[in-house]
Protein backbone atom coordinates (compact mmCIF):
# COMPACT_ATOMS: atom_id res chain seq x y z
CA UNK A 1 0.00 0.00 0.00
CA UNK A 2 1.77 3.29 -0.76
CA UNK A 3 1.62 6.00 1.90
CA UNK A 4 0.17 9.05 1.58
CA UNK A 5 1.45 11.69 3.46
CA UNK A 6 -1.06 13.68 5.77
CA UNK A 7 -1.41 17.40 6.29
CA UNK A 8 -2.01 17.79 10.06
CA UNK A 9 -1.19 15.44 12.75
CA UNK A 10 -5.15 15.00 13.78
CA UNK A 11 -5.69 13.37 10.34
CA UNK A 12 -2.48 10.87 10.82
CA UNK A 13 -4.92 7.97 11.02
CA UNK A 14 -6.79 9.26 7.62
CA UNK A 15 -3.90 7.64 5.44
CA UNK A 16 -4.78 4.27 6.97
CA UNK A 17 -8.51 4.34 6.96
CA UNK A 18 -8.97 7.00 4.17
CA UNK A 19 -10.50 4.64 1.69
CA UNK A 20 -13.37 3.41 4.11
CA UNK A 21 -14.89 6.56 4.64
CA UNK A 22 -14.85 7.38 0.58
CA UNK A 23 -18.13 6.22 0.07
CA UNK A 24 -20.02 8.56 -1.95
CA UNK A 25 -22.45 11.35 -0.08
CA UNK A 26 -21.06 11.59 2.73
CA UNK A 27 -20.29 15.14 3.83
CA UNK A 28 -16.93 16.38 5.14
CA UNK A 29 -18.38 17.26 8.25
CA UNK A 30 -19.47 13.25 8.91
CA UNK A 31 -16.14 12.39 7.57
CA UNK A 32 -14.26 14.61 9.68
CA UNK A 33 -16.14 13.44 12.92
CA UNK A 34 -15.80 9.98 12.56
CA UNK A 35 -12.14 10.41 11.88
CA UNK A 36 -11.78 12.38 14.84
CA UNK A 37 -13.37 9.51 17.22
CA UNK A 38 -10.59 7.19 15.31
CA UNK A 39 -8.08 9.35 16.13
CA UNK A 40 -8.70 10.24 19.77
CA UNK A 41 -9.21 6.44 20.58
CA UNK A 42 -6.29 6.12 18.81
CA UNK A 43 -4.12 7.75 21.81
CA UNK A 44 -6.04 5.85 24.07
CA UNK A 45 -5.75 2.22 22.49
CA UNK A 46 -2.12 2.74 21.06
CA UNK A 47 1.04 2.46 22.95
CA UNK A 48 3.55 5.87 23.24
CA UNK A 49 5.89 3.50 20.80
CA UNK A 50 3.51 2.87 18.43
CA UNK A 51 1.48 6.17 18.05
CA UNK A 52 5.06 7.79 17.58
CA UNK A 53 6.15 5.03 15.18
CA UNK A 54 3.07 5.65 12.82
CA UNK A 55 2.95 9.11 13.10
CA UNK A 56 6.67 9.08 12.03
CA UNK A 57 5.94 6.61 8.82
CA UNK A 58 2.86 8.36 8.02
CA UNK A 59 2.67 11.86 9.16
CA UNK A 60 6.16 12.82 8.49
CA UNK A 61 6.92 10.58 5.68
CA UNK A 62 10.23 9.06 7.29
CA UNK A 63 11.20 5.41 6.35
CA UNK A 64 11.66 2.66 9.28
CA UNK A 65 15.02 2.40 8.72
CA UNK A 66 15.30 6.51 9.81
CA UNK A 67 12.65 5.90 12.51
CA UNK A 68 14.75 2.96 14.04
CA UNK A 69 18.15 5.08 13.50
CA UNK A 70 16.56 8.11 15.83
CA UNK A 71 14.95 5.88 17.86
CA UNK A 72 18.21 3.77 18.46
CA UNK A 73 16.66 0.22 17.55
CA UNK A 74 16.30 -2.17 14.81
CA UNK A 75 14.06 -1.48 11.70
CA UNK A 76 12.13 -4.55 12.33
CA UNK A 77 11.13 -3.34 16.23
CA UNK A 78 9.38 -0.27 14.07
CA UNK A 79 7.79 -2.39 11.08
CA UNK A 80 6.36 -4.55 13.84
CA UNK A 81 5.29 -1.24 15.97
CA UNK A 82 3.99 0.25 12.26
CA UNK A 83 1.94 -3.26 11.86
CA UNK A 84 0.15 -3.37 14.94
CA UNK A 85 -0.68 -0.01 15.29
CA UNK A 86 -2.21 -0.44 11.82
CA UNK A 87 -4.03 -3.08 12.77
CA UNK A 88 -5.39 -1.93 15.86
CA UNK A 89 -6.39 1.36 14.14
CA UNK A 90 -8.39 -0.88 11.19
CA UNK A 91 -10.15 -2.57 13.90
CA UNK A 92 -11.23 0.71 15.41
CA UNK A 93 -12.25 1.79 12.10
CA UNK A 94 -14.76 -0.95 11.71
CA UNK A 95 -17.03 0.73 14.17
CA UNK A 96 -17.76 3.72 12.73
Amino acid sequence: MPRKIVACDSYVFDALVYDRYQSGGEEINERRRKLSIVYEAMKNELTPKEFHALKEYYLNGKKMKDIAQERGVAPSTITRQVRKAREKVMHIAKYY
